[in-house]
């Protein structure tokens, strides 16, 4: 199947600037979202260097006869493992950055990153950028944020109604650039021809409803006219952070194609 895709990033209505960043190299099969963190110490920094560090390791690890950085977890794939070092590799770039520019001591990123390689997709995250599985069924997430709400939702003490609205909403537990223990959550699924696979910053998931997310992009022809709407969408409900998203489909850029 071929793989197609449309992304976009918008500063939003509030922030002044973009501290978003996204990488599309569909010759890879790979996708990436960072949301950079620390406002004036340059969070736009931080997710840059997160989106050039994962698709720089990617393309390294094309061929697999090469010396492995990292350990290799046996518990992943092959991709599973080229992501979750990328990740690494990336916190492991911020906070050299931050050695050197101390200035930018408080910056960090969030990511969400995936690898499509025929109907696989390796998906690694960490932090609350989001991915969701669309198709004419309705709408799943498939990640989970590293975040406080997150795990009061686990736990039974919050709804996801609640969550959605606490004052605590935007309080992540895991970020790349903090230096310590990073937990990189790694998945692999398959997908179906009229699977669409979004990957998106909180800029988004925050504003917009997931059944709004899933109408709306159902209710466009194409793959960026649902992302251009999707974005829209999330300016006119505020706008309050930094919007992207990344949508991803199989065969033709139409949403929901003829199977």
């Amino acid at each position: 199947m071929r793989l197609v895709s449309a992304g976009l990033t918008d500063v939003g209505c509030v922030r002044k600037h973009n501290e978003d960043s996204l990488r599309m190299e569909a010759e890879l099969g790979l996708f990436v979202v960072a949301d950079g963190l620390g406002g004036h110490a340059a969070g736009e920094v931080a997710s840059k260097i997160v989106v050039d560090r994962v698709a720089q390791f990617v393309q390294q690890t094309v061929e697999k006869d090469r010396t492995w950085p990292l350990e290799y977890d046996v518990s992943l794939n092959y991709d599973g493992n080229r992501l979750k070092v990328a990740l690494l590799l990336s916190d492991q770039a911020i906070v050299e950055d931050i050695r050197k520019n101390p200035e930018r001591e408080t910056m960090g990123s969030t990511v969400v990153a995936c690898l499509v390689q025929g109907n696989r997709a390796t998906l690694a995250h960490v932090g609350d950028s989001r991915a969701y599985i669309l198709n004419p069924e309705g709408i799943r997430q498939v990640t989970k944020d590293h975040s406080w709400v997150a795990e009061q939702v686990t736990h039974g003490i919050l709804t996801p109604a609640e969550a959605r609205v606490h004052p605590f909403r935007n309080v992540i537990t895991q970020a790349l650039g903090n230096g310590g223990d990073l937990d990189v959550s790694v998945q692999e699924f398959e997908l179906q021809e009229l699977d669409r696979l979004l990957l998106c910053s909180d800029g988004l998931s925050g504003m917009v409803t997931d059944t709004e997310i899933w109408s709306m992009t159902m209710a466009e022809k194409s793959l960026q006219d649902a992302v251009n709407q999707l974005i829209a969408k999330a300016r006119e409900n505020g706008g309050e952070d930094n919007i992207t998203a990344i949508l991803i489909g199989f065969g033709s850029d139409e949403v929901s194609p003829s199977a």
